[in-house]
């Protein structure tokens, strides 16, 4: 009885070995969803709604670019409608540590503010979004620590721990196994147990051959405001004056 039982437990085991074999690691998989979304320059036009949670939505308008230079990247924004924030600009460059400074300029105030670290988790610009979620991704592998929570057959399921726990304990990105684009990702307190807010990817659209996140939200648990993105014109890999990315750029408005 037991000569008969080894073969189909040596099957098995070769079965799930191989199975194991072809899996990505975790860091694998974080690592392609962070060349898909990479480029050397981008420009992107954006229409922006905070909703509340009985419906109510603002919209603003806003366009960013970005630039990545000897492996640091940095971006600009300048929101551009309604009257009430026109002409505010938001500048965040990668400095040679990995970490992000950032400023912004206040039109009504005329003046650049930098954002201090303690700052890092308060909301950008009234959105759902903190200052701390327009610098950091925590794919690459010294700002996070990847766990591989599960897969279905078009997705992974991965849990992130921060190495610098400042804002968050814990995600939890669940990605698409076709494109490498996130689907969703789930935020979570600094002790890694409630959830605080949560990224939904609504659509996807192919540029050039390039798979982008078209629609995206940021919902606040707590208190059901969201936060949606919605991407009217991209270009990616184009030429860019780095002078945009200066703070005489960002309190003049000029390069």
């Amino acid at each position: 009885m037991m000569k008969k039982s080894i073969p189909i437990i040596l099957t098995l085991l070769l079965i799930l070995s191989s199975s194991l074999i072809g899996a990505p690691q975790p860091q694998e998989i974080m690592d392609k969803v962070m060349e898909v979304q990479s480029s050397k320059s981008s420009y992107l036009d954006i229409v922006l709604t905070l909703m509340d949670s009985g419906g109510q939505a603002r919209t603003r308008r806003l366009q960013t670019l970005s630039l990545t230079e000897h492996g640091r990247t940095s971006s600009i924004t300048v929101f551009l409608s309604p009257s009430s924030v026109k002409n505010t600009r938001f500048l965040a460059v990668e400095n040679d540590q990995g970490k992000t400074d950032q400023w912004i300029y206040l039109p009504a105030l005329k003046r650049v503010k930098r954002i201090a670290a303690n700052e890092e988790g308060g909301s950008f610009m009234g959105s759902d979004f903190s200052y701390a979620d327009m610098a950091s991704t925590t794919y690459e592998s010294d700002e996070a620590t990847h766990t591989l929570l599960g897969e279905t057959a078009t997705t992974y399921v991965l849990s992130s721990v921060p190495i610098d726990t400042t804002t968050y304990g814990k995600t939890e990105t669940t990605v698409d196994k076709d494109t490498y684009l996130p689907l969703q990702v789930d935020f979570y307190s600094k002790d890694g147990t409630t959830l605080e807010e949560q990224l939904v990817t609504q659509r996807i659209e192919q540029v050039k051959g390039k798979w982008i996140p078209k629609i995206i939200t940021m919902t606040t648990i707590s208190s059901g405001h969201s936060t949606r993105i919605e991407i009217l014109q991209s270009q990616y890999d184009i030429a860019m004056d780095s002078d945009y990315f200066t703070t005489r750029f960002l309190e003049t408005g000029r390069p």
